[in-house]
């Protein structure tokens, strides 16, 4: 039970620091779902799922990041590695 606190804790700071850079992008739908079961947690931003499990607020900012970067530039030509590119910015994106 102990975990779920930190883990519900970790939930409301996370949303507090990702809040000004979603709003910024113009993001409204967004949360950070965590879950007993396997004490996982989920950065979701509209139908996207990220898996951020025992990852940092500041990794959390990363991933939230490499999804702003892919979806303001998905028209713009990202150079030769763009398909390498999105591969690692999507590693933990949740496929389902």
């Amino acid at each position: 039970m102990r975990d779920m606190e930190y883990l519900n804790e970790k939930r409301v700071q996370v949303l507090e620091v990702i809040k000004p850079i979603c709003d910024a992008y113009g993001i409204k739908k967004y949360d950070y779902v965590v879950k007993e079961t396997g004490q996982s947690e989920t950065l979701v931003i509209y139908d996207t799922k990220i898996a951020c499990s025992g990852n940092s607020i500041s990794a959390v900012i990363q991933e939230l990041t490499g999804y702003i970067f892919l979806m303001k530039w998905r028209e713009r030509y990202l150079g030769v590695f763009e398909t390498q590119t999105c591969n690692v910015i999507k590693k933990y994106w949740i496929e389902e």
